[in-house]
Protein backbone atom coordinates (compact mmCIF):
# COMPACT_ATOMS: atom_id res chain seq x y z
CA UNK A 1 0.00 0.00 0.00
CA UNK A 2 1.25 3.47 -0.64
CA UNK A 3 2.01 6.39 1.66
CA UNK A 4 -0.03 9.49 0.90
CA UNK A 5 1.83 12.30 1.05
CA UNK A 6 0.99 15.74 0.55
CA UNK A 7 0.60 17.58 -2.95
CA UNK A 8 3.10 20.38 -3.98
CA UNK A 9 0.89 23.76 -4.62
CA UNK A 10 1.26 25.08 -8.05
CA UNK A 11 3.38 27.64 -7.29
CA UNK A 12 5.67 25.01 -5.83
CA UNK A 13 5.66 23.30 -9.10
CA UNK A 14 5.75 26.33 -10.97
CA UNK A 15 9.26 27.32 -9.20
CA UNK A 16 10.71 24.13 -9.52
CA UNK A 17 9.60 24.51 -13.67
CA UNK A 18 10.92 28.20 -13.31
CA UNK A 19 14.23 26.24 -11.85
CA UNK A 20 14.51 23.48 -14.73
CA UNK A 21 14.14 26.49 -17.46
CA UNK A 22 17.23 27.92 -15.81
CA UNK A 23 19.32 24.73 -15.93
CA UNK A 24 17.93 23.98 -19.23
CA UNK A 25 19.80 23.72 -22.32
CA UNK A 26 18.31 26.22 -25.26
CA UNK A 27 17.09 23.54 -27.36
CA UNK A 28 15.71 20.98 -24.84
CA UNK A 29 13.25 22.44 -23.05
CA UNK A 30 12.35 20.61 -19.72
CA UNK A 31 10.23 17.84 -19.75
CA UNK A 32 7.11 16.57 -17.50
CA UNK A 33 8.66 13.80 -16.03
CA UNK A 34 11.99 15.79 -15.19
CA UNK A 35 9.24 18.24 -13.30
CA UNK A 36 7.56 15.31 -11.23
CA UNK A 37 10.57 14.37 -10.47
CA UNK A 38 12.06 17.45 -9.27
CA UNK A 39 8.60 17.95 -7.55
CA UNK A 40 8.92 14.60 -5.88
CA UNK A 41 5.63 12.83 -7.75
CA UNK A 42 5.50 10.17 -9.92
CA UNK A 43 4.89 11.25 -13.63
CA UNK A 44 1.00 9.90 -13.72
CA UNK A 45 0.48 11.41 -10.26
CA UNK A 46 1.89 14.59 -11.52
CA UNK A 47 -0.02 14.28 -14.85
CA UNK A 48 -3.46 13.76 -12.93
CA UNK A 49 -3.10 16.68 -10.50
CA UNK A 50 -1.47 19.17 -12.93
CA UNK A 51 -2.98 18.52 -16.25
CA UNK A 52 -2.84 22.74 -16.96
CA UNK A 53 0.77 22.71 -16.37
CA UNK A 54 1.13 19.62 -18.68
CA UNK A 55 -0.93 20.69 -21.24
CA UNK A 56 1.35 23.87 -21.40
CA UNK A 57 4.71 22.56 -21.24
CA UNK A 58 3.46 20.54 -24.17
CA UNK A 59 2.20 23.03 -26.05
CA UNK A 60 5.31 25.03 -25.38
CA UNK A 61 8.02 22.92 -26.30
CA UNK A 62 5.48 21.69 -29.27
CA UNK A 63 5.86 25.32 -30.77
CA UNK A 64 10.03 25.45 -29.66
CA UNK A 65 11.13 22.47 -32.34
CA UNK A 66 8.40 23.58 -34.81
CA UNK A 67 9.71 27.20 -35.91
CA UNK A 68 10.66 27.56 -39.07
CA UNK A 69 13.16 30.22 -40.82
CA UNK A 70 11.81 33.60 -39.99
CA UNK A 71 12.56 35.45 -43.09
CA UNK A 72 11.34 32.21 -45.15
CA UNK A 73 14.80 32.04 -46.57
CA UNK A 74 15.62 28.66 -47.52
CA UNK A 75 17.53 26.45 -44.96
CA UNK A 76 20.00 25.00 -45.43
CA UNK A 77 21.21 21.30 -45.72
CA UNK A 78 22.37 21.40 -41.94
CA UNK A 79 20.30 23.87 -40.46
CA UNK A 80 17.19 21.41 -42.14
CA UNK A 81 19.05 18.34 -40.92
CA UNK A 82 19.67 19.83 -37.49
CA UNK A 83 15.99 20.94 -36.90
CA UNK A 84 14.88 17.30 -38.18
CA UNK A 85 16.92 15.95 -35.16
CA UNK A 86 15.51 18.13 -32.81
CA UNK A 87 11.75 17.44 -33.73
CA UNK A 88 12.92 13.61 -33.71
CA UNK A 89 14.63 13.76 -30.53
CA UNK A 90 11.18 15.85 -28.90
CA UNK A 91 9.14 13.29 -30.33
CA UNK A 92 11.12 10.40 -28.57
CA UNK A 93 10.72 11.93 -25.38
CA UNK A 94 7.32 12.20 -25.78
CA UNK A 95 6.78 8.56 -26.90
CA UNK A 96 9.38 7.40 -24.16
CA UNK A 97 6.72 9.39 -22.04
CA UNK A 98 3.75 7.82 -23.43
CA UNK A 99 5.69 4.52 -22.95
CA UNK A 100 6.28 4.85 -19.27
CA UNK A 101 2.42 5.75 -18.41
CA UNK A 102 1.77 2.49 -20.51
CA UNK A 103 3.86 0.78 -18.43
CA UNK A 104 2.79 1.54 -15.29
CA UNK A 105 -0.81 1.77 -16.39
CA UNK A 106 -0.35 -2.01 -16.95
CA UNK A 107 1.39 -2.65 -13.59
CA UNK A 108 -1.49 -1.24 -12.14
CA UNK A 109 -4.20 -3.19 -13.91
CA UNK A 110 -2.22 -6.50 -12.90
CA UNK A 111 -2.12 -5.42 -9.29
CA UNK A 112 -5.64 -4.92 -9.40
CA UNK A 113 -6.49 -8.06 -11.54
CA UNK A 114 -4.83 -10.26 -9.04
CA UNK A 115 -6.34 -8.59 -5.96
CA UNK A 116 -9.76 -9.30 -7.43
CA UNK A 117 -9.21 -12.23 -8.15
CA UNK A 118 -7.80 -13.54 -4.74
CA UNK A 119 -11.26 -11.67 -3.37
CA UNK A 120 -13.49 -13.42 -5.51
CA UNK A 121 -11.95 -16.76 -4.43
CA UNK A 122 -12.44 -16.00 -0.99
CA UNK A 123 -15.69 -14.95 -1.32
CA UNK A 124 -16.35 -17.98 -2.96
CA UNK A 125 -15.17 -20.50 -0.50
CA UNK A 126 -12.40 -21.89 -3.00
CA UNK A 127 -9.09 -23.30 -2.57
CA UNK A 128 -6.34 -23.50 -4.66
CA UNK A 129 -5.22 -26.77 -5.15
CA UNK A 130 -0.98 -26.28 -5.80
CA UNK A 131 0.70 -29.19 -7.71
CA UNK A 132 2.71 -31.67 -5.52
CA UNK A 133 6.25 -31.51 -5.89
CA UNK A 134 8.64 -33.37 -6.78
CA UNK A 135 10.47 -35.33 -4.10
Amino acid sequence: MTRHTGLPTVEDVCAALAALHAYAETTRPPTVLALAQRVGLSNTTFRRHFPAIVAQMKDSSTTHHDLGPADGAAVRGTDRLAQQNARLRQRNRELSEHLALATAEIQRLSIEAHRLRGECAALRNVSTIHPRRPR
